[in-house]
């Protein structure tokens, strides 16, 4: 059955009391791909690692967890879900751990060669111009940083048929690897897994040395 547009809308930017639910809900349905991501992004003890749409924080969380002794941002744009995740994981915040920022990561407010690691999930539907978007997280990853983008690709039919292209604009797994590519990652993999009943592209691609 196809979403509601008022569903697909909150998927994209949750708002309000319905938005509430949506982090809980969305924090139990894609806890195994982003668990997969943290497998790929390989964390060293140290690194600085940024999450773009960070939505709930948990995931962001588990990395503060796996990189213990290092500095882990997260940027989302629905002021709710940074609400959610800032008081969520206050502790984490109180200690200067993890850092919590509302905004587009069309324009990351972060400086140059910031991070070690970057990973986004679910996020790529929602960028009008993608390649402005992978552009800014080669920006902010320093030479030889590793990047994760996770995302249900066309390929996945299902998908497709259920969720509106009025709000998702859902691209073939290739298109994807491409525009990170014409970001300027180079060692672009491509990776798919079955996750539940989720066909999942997970590309894992490095700013040069």
């Amino acid at each position: 059955m196809r979403k509601p547009l008022l569903v697909a809308k909150q998927g994209r930017r949750p708002t309000g009391l319905l938005g509430k639910l949506v982090a809980r809900v969305m924090a139990r349905q894609t806890a195994a791909e982003n668990d997969i991501v943290l497998e790929l992004l390989r964390l060293d003890p140290a690194d600085c690692v940024l999450e773009v749409g960070c939505g709930h924080g948990n995931t962001l969380a588990k990395a503060a967890g796996l990189a213990s002794r290092g500095s882990h941002c997260g940027v989302d744009f629905s002021s709710v879900m940074h609400r959610h995740a800032s008081r969520r994981h206050r502790g984490l915040v109180r200690e200067g751990r993890v850092g919590f920022h509302l905004g587009g990561s069309e324009r990351l407010p972060y400086p140059d060669r910031a991070f070690d690691k970057a990973y986004a999930v679910h996020t790529v539907y929602f960028w009008g111009a993608p390649l402005e978007h992978l552009t800014e997280i080669h920006r902010v990853l320093r030479p030889g940083g590793r990047f994760v983008l996770a995302f249900r690709p066309a390929e996945d039919t299902r998908f497709c048929a259920t969720h509106p292209s009025e709000i998702y604009c859902i691209r073939p797994e290739g298109e994807i690897a491409d525009l990170v590519g014409r970001a300027g990652f180079d060692a672009v993999d491509t990776l798919r897994r079955a996750v539940d009943t989720k066909l999942m592209s997970f590309i894992v691609a490095a700013r040069p040395s």
